[in-house]
């Protein structure tokens, strides 16, 4: 079965005032292979912003599987159903929790760095120890880790 991430952020409008009861949409475009030959199409999963905004996710994390070429699109909609944000082509490398503007900055490379072995991964973590954490098989030498203090 395959791991997840929580991703997290702040809907805020054109003003960056937050949006309480807002609406986050994340759908999982493409399709990858899993254990035993399971294909995972696509996906769908909703979170409503709290009082100050705040919103977070499980979702699957796309680098797991055999090809690897699954994204994420990150939807916001404010209270009144108007989209207030879209963010295309987001790849979640590892289950580590990571802010919607991280994933922005660091998806595009990790996709290419998943599709081949020799290419960097940059990965974002609050601890070093986060990382050492993770179980060896979702490490590699070639990882860039960057420490980013909460």
């Amino acid at each position: 079965m395959p791991n997840k991430a929580t991703v997290r952020g702040i809907l805020m409008d054109a003003t960056l005032a937050p949006i309480a009861e807002g609406k986050i949409i994340a759908t999982l475009n493409g399709s990858d292979v899993f254990d035993n030959g399971i294909r995972v199409v696509t996906q769908k999963v909703e979170a409503t912003t709290g009082a100050a905004g705040e919103w977070s996710m499980d979702l699957i994390v796309n680098g797991e599987g055999d090809t690897a070429g699954t994204t994420w699109t990150i939807e916001g909609y404010n209270q009144f159903v108007a989209k207030v944000f879209e963010a295309k082509s987001l790849f979640i490398p590892l289950d580590l929790d990571i802010t919607l503007g991280d994933l922005e900055k660091t998806s595009a490379q990790n996709l290419k760095a998943a599709k081949d072995a020799s290419i960097a991964r940059l990965i974002v973590v609050t601890a070093y120890s986060e990382y050492e954490a993770l179980p060896e098989s979702q490490r590699r030498a070639s990882d860039l880790v960057l420490v980013k203090g909460a």
